[in-house]
């Protein structure tokens, strides 16, 4: 059964503003360790942060009114052939298909959220 949608686009410009304004503090508000080390090791970092910032918010637009989250209570990763998954850092019964992408100026996700019972 599907429980939600959801999608969200942000500007590259303004994660890289974010960030160069907050830094760490930003960074660690809204991201896990994983999630920056793996980042940290390829390229277009700007692009892909804000592509998992996109993909947390989708995901949370998703879900929302079943499962009240934060952004750092979702993990936003890589399967080993690149496809995006994410993991919650409570054991939720949703599993969650997610599509994102990112060009030069935006990063944009989607998730669509379905029960897993």
């Amino acid at each position: 059964m599907v429980l939600g949608v959801g999608i969200d686009m942000i500007k590259i410009k303004k994660m890289k503003n974010a960030i160069n304004k907050w830094g760490d503090d930003f960074l660690n508000r809204v991201f896990n360790k994983e999630e920056i080390e793996h980042i940290l090791k390829g390229k277009m970092y700007y692009q892909r942060l804000a592509a998992r910032f996109a993909a947390k918010e989708a995901v949370i637009k998703a879900i929302s009114k079943q499962y009240p989250l934060a952004l750092k209570d979702i993990v936003v990763l890589n399967k080993e052939n690149g496809a995006p998954f994410c993991r919650f850092k409570t054991d939720l019964d949703v599993k969650i298909f997610l599509s994102i992408t990112h060009i030069e100026e935006y990063a944009v996700a989607c998730a669509v959220a379905q029960k897993k019972s």
